[in-house]
């Protein structure tokens, strides 16, 4: 389709060279666009993904680490891409070249697979060869995490899956795409490694938190998911028992960091009833494991039907299936065999 407007075709052709790298290899490679302060000109930055970021209020550059700088302006440089005067009439998989030659940092930095990003970019270039160009950081506009502006009044696009950001008692976590798993990939330990890490090791950006992957309709990577859970309540928080660690959630245990993370990962977007509803049933189920009083026993059961009345509503407002409760004789598709610690512990509860 050819664009009528000369100045959108131009900068439709410098998305179309990113897509070109897409395919060669180099998927890590990100676009930050935003619009000049005038609101005249449109302005595009070549960045790592990682260092693109949602900080809960508006689309923002983080630090670089000595990636070259590229940048394009609409209103400056028009069709000398990044200001070169040898780009002008290049196609895009010309200009492609010109910049896989130019930035060797950037382009060493970036050559990654991730289908998630270079797939919502394909869906983006459809939409801005309709004139529509992605807009970041406008200084007059309303930003939102889930939809992005664009240069089209009035019309919006998917947002790109990129980092969200958040801070707790001073330190910042992101958000990123949970551990997709591989062939060969044991799901009921996938989340081990992220586990320690979050514990271990932060950098410029902060501490790194797997996104609860509701695009997915992986029983798998949803039982990850969970699994990672089940770990974290054990190895990082200490239960080892279901009736503790449930007792620890109604009186509001003290909020450690270790807490925090808990809460940021397992309730994003208010998941966690599904976790507590199954754990309540494996308590109800296993008389013989856990001596419950019938007073408690009672309380314990009207907690349940509450909650599963929560996991159904919850589950109908989000649209989001499949519902990780509800399904059968292990509603969350939990394998239950994470550490092999004694037989009281939570794993074989």
């Amino acid at each position: 389709m050819m664009i009528k407007d000369a100045l959108i075709r131009r900068c439709v052709r410098l998305l179309a060279a990113v897509h070109e790298l897409h395919k060669q290899g180099y998927q890590d490679l990100a676009v930050f666009c935003p619009m000049a302060p005038s609101d005249t000109s449109w302005r595009c930055r070549l960045l790592p993904f990682d260092q693109v970021q949602w900080n809960g209020e508006m689309w923002s550059e983080l630090p670089g680490d000595g990636a070259e700088s590229a940048r394009h302006s609409s209103g400056k440089l028009g069709n000398e891409y990044f200001g070169w005067t040898d780009a002008r009439s290049d196609t895009a998989r010309e200009l492609a070249e010109k910049i896989k030659l130019r930035f060797p940092r950037l382009m060493a930095r970036t050559r990654c697979l991730n289908y998630e990003y270079s797939g919502w970019f394909t869906y983006m270039l459809g939409e801005a060869e309709h004139g529509h160009l992605p807009v970041m950081g406008a200084e007059y506009r309303e930003e939102y995490r889930e939809k992005l502006a664009t240069t089209t009044p009035g019309v919006w696009i998917k947002g790109p899956p990129l980092f969200s950001m958040v801070r707790v008692r001073g330190k910042t976590y992101y958000f990123t795409s949970p551990p997709h798993l591989k062939p060969g990939d044991d799901w009921h330990e996938a989340y081990k490694s992220h586990v320690m890490m979050w514990q271990n090791n932060e950098d410029e950006r902060g501490c790194p938190l797997p996104q609860y992957p509701v695009d997915t309709a992986d029983t798998f990577e949803l039982g990850a998911y969970w699994e990672g859970a089940i770990y974290y309540i054990q190895t990082i928080l200490g239960f080892t028992d279901i009736r503790r660690f449930l007792s620890a959630m109604e009186v509001g245990s003290e909020r450690s960091d270790q807490w925090d993370v808990f809460f940021l990962v397992w309730n994003s977007e208010g998941q966690l009833i599904y976790l507590i509803a199954f754990l309540l049933r494996r308590l109800l189920a296993e008389p013989h494991k856990y001596a419950l009083e019938p007073s408690e026993r009672d309380y314990w059961e009207q907690r349940l039907r509450s909650l599963e009345s929560q996991t159904h509503h919850h589950w109908v407002q989000s649209g989001r299936p499949p519902n990780p409760y509800y399904g059968g004789g292990n509603p969350l598709h939990l394998g239950l065999i994470l550490t092999g610690l004694s037989k009281d512990n939570l794993v074989n509860a």
